[in-house]
């Protein structure tokens, strides 16, 4: 089951024909960007982390918006380009404790300079983008490089729309760009992809934690996993789910991100309820149960990829040992965009 899912879900929703090539190479063009920088980890992200949440984004975007009945030409593009200037996001800026954020509510962060440069990094500099919040000047950089494949200026406005509106959606806002709002807040909040974010910033700031006072986190996780299960899986994932219900929801902007959004909720809630009730039984669980995922992500966290992980462990648990396939199927399924 589970290596079949990796073979029919790895495809998204095709682009279309006239994008395809550009397309290739806007994604690798945007892996290689994202690579300049050499920080393990800056915020609640790690290096690899971009790379993967746009791929996903743009699976969930493209369906959302088929469903919606929008344009998915523009979409496609302006997917593929939302987080090209993020990589410039440094930490976040605070003033008495809290953050600084601007007239929209977003967080205001240091400018991060790229170890490297390239392409973007030029036009970055060239079009005087330092300080720009990561959607405005990610919308300049698309437009300019949509600019030199030649596309026409409705097309390039529509994108720098979409790619503005996915972090400050109004009433104006295309449906096109609602469709990436809800499908990049999601994909950051809800769902497995998130369970798996929430993890790797968990086990980084307990890292951050044991490192401070000379100790190690492997060993604790070695001689002390069920007195760290117990209360992750018991108490404090219900109620970071909760949490995500509470705040996440309302903000989606179409029908089908809410229902895509309760029904993730819904799905992982099952989930986490299944990992409590294996914690009973924790040595069989490892083995190939909902936790043997979970707890390999924990371990191997040195600068992760959720896409890297699901092509290793797919291997590792096969359909016969159904609870750790089913977990790592409905993980594959988010990421796809067709859950």
């Amino acid at each position: 089951m589970a290596q079949t899912l990796t073979r029919e879900l790895a495809t998204p929703v095709a682009p279309h024909p006239d994008d395809a090539a550009v397309l290739e190479e806007l994604v690798q063009l945007a892996r290689e960007t994202y690579l300049l920088w050499d920080e393990d980890w800056v915020g609640f992200s790690w290096r690899n982390y971009t790379h993967d949440h746009v791929r996903r984004v743009r699976n969930l975007a493209m369906h959302l918006c088929l469903e919606e009945g929008g344009n998915t030409r523009p979409l496609d593009l302006g997917a593929t380009l939302h987080d090209i200037t993020k990589s410039y996001d440094g930490e976040i800026i605070m003033k008495d404790g809290k953050r600084v954020i601007d007239e929209n509510g977003l967080w205001h962060n240091e400018y991060l300079p790229p170890a490297r440069r390239n392409h973007v990094t030029d036009l970055y500099d060239q079009l005087g983008l330092r300080g720009q919040i990561h959607n405005i000047s990610g919308a300049r950089i698309a437009d300019a490089l949509l600019t030199e494949y030649g596309y026409p200026q409705a097309l390039r406005d529509h994108v720098q729309e979409i790619i503005i509106t996915h972090l400050t959606v109004s009433a104006a806002s295309s449906l096109e760009g609602r469709c990436l709002y809800d499908a990049d807040t999601i994909d950051a909040n809800i769902g497995y992809p998130a369970f798996y974010r929430n993890i790797q910033i968990s086990m980084h700031n307990l890292e951050r934690q044991y490192a401070a006072r000379g100790a190690s986190l492997d060993e604790f996780l070695a001689t002390s996993l069920h007195e760290y299960l117990e209360p992750y899986v018991r108490e404090k994932l219900p109620a970071w789910l909760e949490g995500k219900r509470r705040d996440f929801v309302s903000k989606m902007t179409t029908a089908s991100g809410k229902r895509r959004a309760e029904a993730r909720l819904d799905r992982l809630g099952a989930e986490m309820a299944s990992m409590g009730q294996e914690l009973d039984t924790l040595e069989a669980a490892l083995d190939a149960g909902r936790l043997a995922p979970a707890v390999y992500f924990m371990r191997n966290r040195r600068n992760p990829s959720v896409s890297a992980d699901l092509a290793a462990l797919m291997e590792r648990w096969p359909e016969e040992q159904a609870a750790a396939a089913q977990f790592l199927a409905s993980l594959q399924r988010e990421s796809a965009g067709v859950w």
